[in-house]
């Protein structure tokens, strides 16, 4: 029914509980197609609530909620799994109901997935080589790993050849995001501990990552060979987390191996493969289309977009149309961790995919579509919906009358920053470090844009418009862009180690916020005597007790203890008939306060100024 809303327009009400569904990052253009509204008149409603917007603009969930009560509905934000879910239905690939027609008869034994995890410099990289007989830890950035990398390697067990895929997640605590979604695609956890270091916070970090996704935990303590190891004190210690060795009555499976001389690898694989056994049933449908995740993406100067995907269920070959978020292709070609080619993948095996228009970000779950043009329409219905999202993110919830107040009292200070990155997965850990920030509700700090890849024309010209800083991790300008940057004044910042960034962020943001002053005490003086002057009032003959007596510098006088006088200046400071700027300790003075006379023999005349503090 049509009813007069605020402001005398005519917008159709609902009953107080019609509940209308809505994705993240919708217009209000969406909002008037399922309420059956002109646009134009929830803008009108929506100023007289005290927001503005326009019908085109994305707006947050708050918004809305203020906006539906007014006009009598409840709002239903639809999450991006569930829109992602409606999307595909649309397409006619529910993967659910894929998943629940699945039978005994069509799951086979695949590989487990394993995830290394563990505090920086235990050895998480270096158990890794000795398992692969590889080297990764001579090439990464002050010996931290700073992307995930995922590997397959076979062994044999009990008289059968079993192959384990191995995921490596980055030990530094500012990688968070990227180890817990390695816990979100494995079946087994690693829990690297330095025998010679015992448990430490992120040790502590990657236990709970992978309890949360309720993952059986093997642990390697390593460095078993170092002078001062203590492997007992490690199970000891880990008693205290549920993790409870078998020796001692436990389930927990505990293996001492030294990475460095490649001892007890063998039994570290069994004890996983052993685990796998007892604890899951691995099972998936090779005969059927494949699906996963990215685990990590870049762009390669002459293949493009690569992206390494872990198969979870199905087969991925060469030639499927695929779609991993928001990007799509074809697969042109598939590597294996040799970089040997690969013609089709199983379930749990990783690969490198050639042939995606664009990077995916690390995390991103891929399917195989139909055709390439199915693959293209679900990427551009995603790629629309994230933009819609993360431009009602963007937009600051803020009335005019709240806008205008903050301007006044000069509160509004935001640092703009644009962060390019060599593969996704860094620069989203980047990005949820940099958020973590606090340095108070004085400062705002948003990233315009994030990308993979060199730093272009586009994102110079973006951080010109925006005011930002671009921030560049383990990537380089692009050609011609230096100058570019240079002529328009650009700040340009180029990282290889991860925390480097986060320290020179978080000063940049603590140098925005307004000084703090606060008092500094600059001496104190005791009355010995008070001399009357008709032209200049009290003068208090003084002996400097402490620090100096600093002419025009703010004075109190306190009595017995208590203030008596409070925001008092020295007016006029003399030794015997001469001014005098200063008067240290163990002098005598006269003191003029100006018009404040009510001094007494005894009283303390203690002098200070406001100083910048520095912030913590």
């Amino acid at each position: 029914m049509q009813a007069p809303s605020l402001g005398g327009v005519s917008v159709p009400r609902g009953n107080g509980s019609t509940v209308v569904r809505l994705r993240h990052g919708s217009s209000l253009n969406d909002f008037a197609d399922k309420i059956d509204a002109n646009p134009a008149s929830l803008v009108t409603v929506l100023f007289h609530l005290g927001e503005m917007a326009t019908a085109t603009q994305s707006l947050d969930e708050d918004t809305f909620g203020t906006l539906a009560q007014e006009l009598g509905y409840v709002i239903e934000m639809v999450s991006a799994e569930e829109e992602d879910r409606e999307l595909l239905e649309s397409f006619d690939m529910d993967l659910d109901a894929e998943l629940e027609a699945e039978g005994d008869d069509e799951l086979q034994a695949r590989p487990p997935v394993v995830t290394v995890m563990g505090h920086v410099d235990h050895g998480k990289t270096k158990l890794l080589d000795a398992i692969r007989s590889t080297d990764v830890v001579a090439g990464e950035a002050g010996g931290i790993t700073q992307h995930i990398g995922a590997y397959q390697v076979r062994a044999e067990h009990e008289g059968l050849d079993r192959a384990v895929t191995f995921i490596d997640t980055p030990g530094h605590e500012a990688f968070t995001a990227m180890r817990a979604r390695g816990a979100q695609v494995t079946d087994i956890a690693i829990l690297v501990v330095a025998a010679d270091d015992g448990v430490m916070p992120q040790t502590i970090e990657a236990l709970n990552h992978a309890q949360a996704a309720n993952v059986p935990i093997v642990v390697a303590v390593n460095k078993v060979d170092k002078e001062g190891a203590n492997p007992a004190k490690i199970r000891q210690q880990l008693t205290e987390y549920n993790l409870v060795a078998e020796e001692y009555g436990g389930e927990t499976m505990f293996v001492d191996v030294s990475a460095k001389q490649g001892q007890g690898i063998d039994s570290l694989i069994e004890a996983v493969l052993l685990t796998a056994d007892a604890a899951l049933d691995l099972r998936a449908n090779p005969d059927k289309d494949a699906r996963g995740v990215a685990i990590e993406a870049n762009l390669d100067k002459g293949r493009g977009a690569v992206a390494t995907v872990l198969v979870q269920s199905g087969t991925l070959r060469v030639g499927d149309a695929v779609v991993a978020g928001t990007a799509h292709g074809r697969v042109r070609a598939m590597f294996d961790e040799h970089g040997d080619p690969v013609v089709e993948a199983g379930p749990a095996r990783p690969v490198q995919v050639l042939g995606l228009t664009s990077v995916p970000s690390a995390g991103d779950t891929f399917i195989v579509a139909r055709d390439d043009r199915t693959a293209r329409q679900i990427a551009e219905k995603r790629e629309a919906a994230e933009r819609a999202a993360l431009l009602a993110k963007r937009r600051k919830r803020i009335s005019l009358e709240d806008f205008t107040q903050a301007l006044q009292q000069g509160k509004v200070e935001t640092l703009n920053l644009v962060l390019k990155g060599d593969v996704s997965g860094a620069v989203e850990a980047l990005e949820d470090a940099l958020l973590k920030i606090d340095v108070g509700e004085e400062v705002d700090l948003r990233v315009i844009h994030r990308g993979v890849g060199a730093i272009t024309q586009n994102d110079v010209n973006l951080a010109t418009v925006d005011n930002a800083i671009i921030i560049g991790f383990n990537v380089k300008f692009a050609e011609r862009v230096e100058d570019l940057a240079d002529r328009e004044g650009v700040d340009v910042r180029f990282y290889s180690v991860i925390y480097q960034a986060i320290d020179d962020v978080e000063a940049a943001l603590k140098g925005m916020l307004k000084p703090e002053y606060e008092e500094a005490q600059l001496g104190s003086a005791e009355i010995r005597e008070i001399f009357r002057s008709s032209r200049f009032g009290n003068i208090a003959g003084s002996i400097v007790r402490s620090g100096t007596i600093v002419r025009n510098s703010k004075a109190r006088v306190t009595r017995n203890g208590k203030v008596v006088g409070d925001n008092l200046t020295i007016e006029s400071l003399k030794r015997f008939k001469d001014d005098a700027t200063e008067v240290r300790e163990g002098f005598e003075c006269g003191i003029g306060l100006g018009s404040f006379n009510d001094l007494e023999i005894g009283d303390v005349i203690e002098t200070w100024e406001m100083r910048e503090k520095p912030r913590s």
